[in-house]
C-alpha cells in the first residue's frame, strides 16, 4: 500500500533508546503526519515536518508522491516520506461510472490509510492529519488513534464540505452528508491548529469543539526574502533559459546594435552598470506574479480584466502616468489551467506580457523575492481560511493585491497590501502602483516596507505554541 522513500533508509530505524534500553521516549516523540494529497504540494504540511524534526520528533508523513517535497524534507533524517498509491480514476467514461467509482475510491483509500497507521509505520505518540479533505481521513484518523492510544490533532486549513459545495451546490444531499461527517468526526481531538482567528471562532461557537485550539497563522520560513538586485539578476539571467518563459523575452531591451558582453550585463529586470555594480535597469518592465492551483475558487477572468484596462491605459496617449510594461508570471498547476491558457492566447495586449509556468520548490520562493507585486484571487469557500500564496508573496517582502473577502484582513493590511473587489478596482490599484514604483516617498514604498516588516514573525517563532504544547503533553 505505501513506498518508502529514500529519506526512511537515511533515518534507519527510527528508535531512540535510552541509556535502561527503553523505547518509551522514542514513543513519546513520534508524530505521524497525514495529508490525503500530494505531499510536495502541502507546504503548511511540510513545514509542520520540518519543524517537529528540528525539535528532535520523529515524523512519519504519509500522503501522495507528486511533485518534488522541499530539500529539507527529503534530507532531514527525522522525516520519513510514505506513499499512498493512488487508485486510477476513469477520465473517459459515462458520468453515472464516476458515482460508482466514488464510493470504491473511498473504500481504497480507507483501507490504504489503515495499512499504513496501523501497520506501516511504527506507533506514533500523536496523530497530525490535515483536513480538508475530511473523507475519509477524519474517520480513519479518530479510529486509528483510538486503537493505538494515540493523540489526535487536527490541522483546519478550511471546511471539506464547503469546497464540495462549490461543485455540486451547497442543498446537494452529498454536501449535507459531507457537513454531518464533517462535524461528527471533526469535533473532538486532542487538539485543533486554525489558519485563522475567524476559523477559530466559528468551530468554537458553531461546531462546540473540544480539545486544545491554537491559531496557528501561516507564516513564510526564514529563507524566503526580497532579493537585492545582483540576486534579481541571477535569477533571471538563468530563468529567462527555460521554454515556459519564453515570452517574457520580448520584454527585454533591443540590444541588436550592442555588443555580446553588454548583452550579456542585461537581464529582464536589471543591468550591470560600468563599475561593475548591478542595479534595477531603467524602463524595466513591473513583474507581477501570482500563484494558484486553477480551481473554481479563483477567478482568473478578473486578472485577465484587470490586464487588459491597464494595457489601455498604458498606450493612451491621454495618459500622462507614463506606465512602464508589465510583465505577468502566473504559476501552478490544475484542472483550468489549460482553459485560462486559451484564453491567455486569445488576448493581443502591446504594455502587458503573460506567461504561465510551474517551478521548483527552490525557484518558487526566488520568484516571489523577485517580483515587484503579487495578485491572489483566492476567495475562501468557507470564507475562513486565508491562501497560502499570500502569506509567500509577504514571506518574501513582496506587497500584494488581494480579492476581498471575510477575513482577508487578518493577512492583508492597509500597511503590506490592497484588497480589491473586482476588475476595475484591480487595475485602478495596479496602475496607482505602477506609476509611483521608483518614488521612495509614494505607496508603493510604503507597501513594500510593510511587506518587509511581515517577516518579523516567521514560521519558526509563529511554531512555538505547538511546540511547547506537545512538550507538556510529553512532560
Amino acid at each position: 500500500m505505501g513506498a518508502r522513500t529514500e529519506a526512511i533508509r537515511q533515518r534507519g530505524t527510527g528508535k531512540r533508546e535510552d541509556k535502561s534500553g527503553n523505547y518509551a521516549v522514542a514513543e513519546a516523540k513520534r508524530v505521524a503526519i497525514l495529508v490525503l494529497g500530494d505531499i510536495g504540494r502541502s507546504p503548511r504540511m511540510q513545514y509542520h515536518a520540518i519543524s517537529l524534526a528540528r525539535a528532535g520528533y520523529l515524523v512519519d508523513f504519509i500522503g501522495y508522491a507528486g511533485a518534488k517535497p522541499m530539500n529539507e524534507v527529503l534530507s532531514a533524517p527525522g522525516i520519513a516520506l510514505h506513499h499512498v498509491r493512488v487508485l486510477p480514476q476513469p477520465t473517459s467514461a459515462p458520468k453515472a461510472l464516476f458515482y460508482i467509482y466514488a464510493p470504491f475510491k473511498v473504500l481504497y483509500q480507507i483501507c490504504a490509510l489503515f495499512w499504513v497507521l496501523l501497520a506501516g509505520i511504527q506507533r506514533p505518540r500523536y496523530i497530525l492529519v490535515q483536513n480538508p479533505p475530511a473523507i475519509p481521513t477524519l474517520l480513519v484518523a479518530q479510529i486509528c488513534a483510538f486503537m493505538i492510544g494515540a493523540r489526535l490533532i487536527i490541522d483546519w486549513h478550511n471546511y471539506g464540505h464547503t469546497i464540495l459545495a462549490l461543485k455540486l451546490g451547497p442543498a446537494h444531499p452529498v454536501v449535507s452528508l459531507a457537513t454531518w461527517f464533517e462535524h461528527f468526526f471533526g469535533k473532538s481531538a486532542f487538539a485543533h491548529l486554525c489558519v485563522t482567528n475567524a476559523m477559530a471562532a466559528d468551530l468554537q461557537e458553531k461546531w462546540k469543539i473540544s480539545g486544545r485550539l491554537i491559531v496557528l497563522h501561516d507564516k513564510a520560513p526564514k529563507h524566503f526574502k526580497h532579493l537585492s538586485a545582483p540576486e534579481i539578476q541571477k535569477l533571471w539571467t538563468r530563468l529567462l533559459d527555460d521554454p515556459q518563459m519564453a515570452g517574457l523575452r520580448r520584454l527585454l531591451p533591443d540590444t541588436s546594435d550592442a555588443s555580446d558582453a553588454a548583452s550579456e550585463q542585461t537581464s529582464l529586470l536589471t543591468q550591470r552598470l560600468s563599475d561593475g555594480k548591478v542595479a534595477m535597469r531603467k524602463n524595466r518592465p513591473m513583474l507581477l506574479v501570482s500563484s494558484t492551483s486553477w480551481t473554481a475558487d479563483e477567478d482568473f477572468s478578473v486578472l485577465l480584466e484587470a490586464l487588459k484596462t491597464y494595457d489601455l491605459a498604458a498606450q493612451s496617449k491621454s495618459n500622462g502616468s507614463n506606465l512602464p510594461s508589465l510583465a505577468v508570471l502566473i504559476t501552478g498547476k490544475g484542472p483550468l489551467r489549460a482553459f485560462y491558457e486559451e484564453q491567455i492566447g486569445r488576448l493581443r495586449l502591446a504594455s502587458v506580457c503573460i506567461v504561465t509556468a510551474w517551478l521548483s520548490a527552490e525557484d518558487y520562493p526566488l520568484l516571489l523575492g523577485s517580483a515587484d507585486l503579487g495578485i491572489s484571487l483566492h476567495t475562501s469557500s468557507s470564507g475562513l481560511d486565508l491562501p497560502m500564496k499570500v502569506v509567500d508573496m509577504l514571506g518574501c517582502g513582496t506587497p500584494v493585491c488581494a480579492y476581498g473577502f471575510s477575513c482577508i484582513r487578518e493577512l492583508v493590511t492597509e500597511r503590506n497590501g490592497l484588497v480589491f473587489s473586482d476588475a476595475a478596482e484591480l487595475a485602478q490599484q495596479i496602475q496607482s502602483l505602477a506609476c509611483q514604483l521608483a518614488n521612495q516617498r509614494g505607496p508603493y514604498q510604503r507597501l513594500l516596507r510593510g511587506a518587509e516588516d511581515f517577516r518579523c514573525i516567521d514560521w519558526d517563532s509563529n511554531y512555538a505554541p505547538v511546540l511547547q504544547m506537545l512538550a507538556e503533553a510529553v512532560g
